[in-house]
C-alpha cells in the first residue's frame, strides 16, 4: 500500500531514495529520503523543504538546517546565492513534480473522465492522515505565505497551478467529446473550480486540525463532479 502510495506521488528517479515507507504523504516524501545516496545539493534542498513545511518559509533558518548535515555555509553558498534561490529551487525540482505528475497520469487514462478526476482526488485525500492534516499543503502553504512578498515565487507557484488546471482542462473536455459530461461546463472555469476546493479542503483541515473536515469538505466536491455526468 505504502509503496503504491509513494509510487503515486514521486517522480521515478526520486523514489530510489526512498528507503523507509513508515508514514503517508508529504511527510513521508521530505522524511524518509535516503540521503547517503543524495548529493549536497539535493540533501540541502530536502532538508529545508521539511523546515519550510513545518514552519514556513521566512521562519526557517537555512544555517540550522544544514548545521544537522554537516555543511558549512559556504558549501551552501556555493550551491544557492541566497536563500530565495533555494526557494525557487525548492518549487522547481521538488514541488513542481509532485503536483502535476497525478494530473498528467490521470489525463493518460481511459475511462469516465469524472471518474479520472474523483479518483485521483481519492489518492489525494487518503494521503492525509490525523498527524499531518494539522500541516495543510505545502503548495498552499507556500502560495499563502510568499505570494504577496516575492514575485518570483509567485510566478513559479503560480505555474504549477496553472498546468493543473490545463491538465484537469484536457480531461474534462475529454469527456464532453466523448458525450460523459454535460456539454453546458466550461473545463477551465470547473478546473479551476476543482482546485480551489482542493485547495480550500485542505486549509480548512488544516486551521481545524481535523482530518473529518478535511474528508467532509473533499466528499462534497467530488459528489458534485459526479452530478455532472450526462445521464
Amino acid at each position: 500500500m505504502l509503496n503504491s502510495l509513494l509510487t503515486f506521488y514521486l517522480p521515478a528517479n526520486l523514489l530510489k531514495t526512498v528507503k523507509n515507507l513508515e508514514h503517508t504523504y508529504w511527510y513521508v516524501y521530505i522524511c524518509t529520503i535516503k540521503q547517503t545516496n543524495m548529493d549536497t545539493r539535493a540533501a540541502i534542498l530536502q532538508k529545508n523543504f521539511q523546515a519550510i513545511y513545518q514552519h514556513g518559509f521566512q521562519a526557517t533558518r537555512t544555517d540550522k538546517v544544514i548545521s544537522t548535515l554537516g555543511i558549512t555555509k559556504g558549501a551552501f553558498y556555493h550551491y544557492f546565492p541566497d536563500k530565495a534561490s533555494m526557494g525557487y529551487a525548492i518549487i522547481e525540482e521538488i514541488l513542481q513534480p509532485m503536483y502535476i505528475s497525478h494530473w498528467q497520469e490521470a489525463l493518460q487514462k481511459t475511462g469516465n473522465s469524472i471518474d479520472q478526476i474523483t479518483n485521483t482526488l481519492d489518492k489525494i485525500a487518503q494521503m492525509a492522515n490525523t498527524e499531518n492534516v494539522g500541516l495543510g499543503c505545502p503548495l498552499n502553504n507556500l502560495m499563502q505565505e510568499m505570494s504577496t512578498i516575492d514575485e518570483k515565487f509567485r510566478l513559479k507557484l503560480a505555474y504549477i497551478i496553472d498546468t493543473k488546471i490545463d491538465l484537469i482542462s484536457q480531461i474534462l473536455q475529454k469527456g464532453i467529446d466523448k458525450k460523459e459530461i454535460k456539454n453546458d461546463i466550461v473545463p477551465t472555469n470547473l478546473a479551476s473550480f476543482i482546485i480551489a476546493s482542493l485547495e480550500g479542503s485542505f486549509s480548512l483541515g488544516k486551521v481545524k486540525n481535523s482530518l473529518p473536515a478535511f474528508q467532509s469538505s473533499m466528499q462534497t466536491l467530488k459528489d458534485y463532479l459526479h452530478s455532472l455526468k450526462a445521464t
